[in-house]
């Protein structure tokens, strides 16, 4: 089964649940996780319509849309790119720019550094939300702000 066939499958599969929880489809985002793909599998899912595509790993996600961009497959916000996956400080500036949403941001030290980075950018204009992660259990091996 190609990309494209699969993605139809999947959105059809949506469009049933959202339709029997009396939603719309199209409140619903499909992220393609491109976590084991290369650039070629994540420019078919752009291909077949799957604008948002979220990476674990920093530095793949910057080799796919760099990838992406210079294949023309996408502007840079063509494709929205979430980073689903743990972000250490020393690689958001170059990640802050690719983004749209970072997930589990599980330390202060974490959110004040993507925070400065935004204020050092050049562009201002987009801003990037974050998802915090809470240890609500408050054991000291979990991650996330207390």
């Amino acid at each position: 089964m190609s990309i494209a066939q699969n993605l139809a499958r999947v959105r059809e599969r949506i469009a049933r649940a959202a339709e029997s929880a009396g939603r719309s489809a199209d409140e619903i985002t499909l992220v393609g996780i491109t976590k084991y793909v290369g650039p070629r599998e994540a420019a078919e899912l752009v291909a077949a319509g799957c604008t948002d595509l979220g990476e674990s790993r920093p530095q793949e996600l910057w080799l796919k849309a760099e990838s992406l961009m210079r294949a023309g497959a996408s502007s840079p916000l063509a494709v929205r790119w979430p980073l689903v996956g743990h972000l250490q400080r020393n690689k958001i500036r170059r990640t802050l720019p690719l983004v749209t949403l970072i997930h589990s941001v599980d330390s202060e030290r974490l959110l004040a550094a993507i925070d400065q980075a935004r204020r050092d950018a050049a562009d201002k204009a987009s801003p990037v939300n974050v998802l915090l992660e809470v240890n609500t259990s408050r054991e000291a091996a979990k991650h996330g702000l207390a």
